[in-house]
């Protein structure tokens, strides 16, 4: 599954968020296809759960607290 997505990703140019451009100058499209970044309090597509947000290190985490569980870091 995860070679998968990676593949996918690939052959969408990867994923603009920012500022991203890939070798030519031009934009990935794979952001188009997130089922839980930048999605927080929207009901989740599987269970409809509110997303939620986590902040790790000036880092965020998006998930799905029905369908996944947080792992605190170590």
């Amino acid at each position: 599954v995860v070679r998968d997505v990676l593949n996918d990703a690939i052959a969408a140019g990867g994923s603009t968020l920012r500022d991203f451009a890939n070798a030519e100058g031009g934009q990935g499209y794979f952001q188009h296809r997130f089922d839980v970044y930048g999605r927080e309090g929207e009901p989740c597509d599987r269970c409809g759960t509110p997303m939620r947000r986590e902040q790790f290190m000036n880092r965020s985490s998006y998930f799905c607290p029905g369908c996944q569980r947080l792992v605190e870091p170590r």
